[in-house]
């Protein structure tokens, strides 16, 4: 193999989740992290070819769908699909997943577009209200997305909805959804599957008393500047079992928009000529997770997805002056909290 080749596959396996398998005459395999990305030129978004042996791909940047009804999620996938995101986010919590079926299924049917179900990763998640069926909510939420498959489906939180957060049932419930998820696995109803807002306990859990373990988990979770650590510590733990994690509210839920942001950001931002919003989302790619960003807005969009051209140019200073801006014991977590569940 000529060092290009090399250096392209090197640079993939720090960014996210596949399976590469060596030439087969050898009968070797090498489990590593791989996320495609997508390079966007004035004449539109053009998808890196990857060689033939690599078997599992997970786009690095989605478009997350929380908050977004009616003619507004449907306009920002549009929007998101025209400029070359292939990675949608969705739950059953947010109400709004039969919307992305119609959006989908317009696509797929139009003589306009060579958007293929195949070329979409699709993601969606287990209600908190639907712990107990678990099988049920998938096959609601797959005939409301109208697909036959979800590329990754996600338990969306540790516990039950309206369930205090120290009862024992929390964890059978997990456990047991964890077991079902598999099952629909086997069936061909979803191609992956993981866990949302799981504390490395949790996981550990679903490691230690499922038949199934947790090999080729996906975690997804609050991840920004200043609540980070968390993702890190599940990221080197679960590593040898092909974990892969992603993260959302980059933004920390508006703080990085604040105007009395530290200058760190800003003063990267400058150098780099890009966003705050660019600096973090290429500082979470450099660190090796997938990224969710939502916007309604084409001009927000094309920014977010320009991000993973940064992320060859953030220096180690860079990343450990973005680390700097929260402290081990003073981490500011802005979303739901799972450390409180038992």
């Amino acid at each position: 193999m000529g060092e290009s080749y090399v250096d392209m596959i090197l640079w993939l396996c720090k960014l996210g989740e596949a399976s590469l398998r060596v030439n087969p005459t050898i009968n070797i395999q090498i489990p590593v992290t791989v996320l495609i990305p997508q390079i966007n030129y004035p004449s539109g978004p053009i998808q890196l070819k990857m060689p033939p042996n690599i078997i599992r791909l997970m786009p690095p940047l989605g478009v997350g769908t929380f908050r977004l009804k009616d003619e507004a999620v449907q306009q920002a996938l549009k929007n998101a699909l025209d400029i070359g995101y292939r990675h949608i986010d969705a739950a059953a919590i947010y109400h709004n997943e039969k919307e992305i079926g119609d959006v989908l299924q317009k696509i797929h049917a139009s003589p306009s577009q060579t958007i293929t179900r195949s070329d979409i990763w699709i993601t969606s998640k287990l209600s908190p209200y639907d712990m107990k069926t678990p099988r049920t909510s998938l096959l609601k939420t797959l005939a409301s997305l109208q697909t036959e498959y979800l590329d990754l489906y996600l338990i969306h939180w540790p516990g039950m909805a309206r369930k205090s957060s120290s009862s024992p049932e929390n964890k059978k419930l997990r456990i047991q959804a964890w077991n079902i998820l598999n099952e629909a696995k086997k069936e061909g109803l979803v191609r992956h599957i993981g866990v949302s807002n799981f504390t490395s306990q949790h996981i550990q859990e679903l490691e230690d008393e499922t038949e199934y373990g947790i090999q080729g988990l996906f975690v997804q979770m609050e991840i920004h500047p200043w609540y980070w650590r968390d993702a890190e510590e599940i990221q080197k733990r679960f590593e040898p079992k092909g974990a892969s994690v992603v993260g959302y509210a980059l933004l920390a839920e508006g703080k990085l928009l604040g105007e009395h942001m530290r200058d760190v950001l800003d003063e990267i931002a400058e150098r780099l000529e890009s966003t705050r919003v660019q600096v973090v989302m290429s500082w979470a790619l450099k660190k090796g997770f997938g990224v969710l960003v939502r916007s309604t807005s084409m001009s927000h969009l094309r920014q977010n997805l320009d991000a993973a051209s940064l992320v060859a140019l953030l220096t180690a200073e860079d990343c450990a002056a973005i680390d700097n801006m929260s402290s081990p014991d003073g981490e500011e977590k802005r979303c739901w909290d799972p450390r409180l569940v038992k």
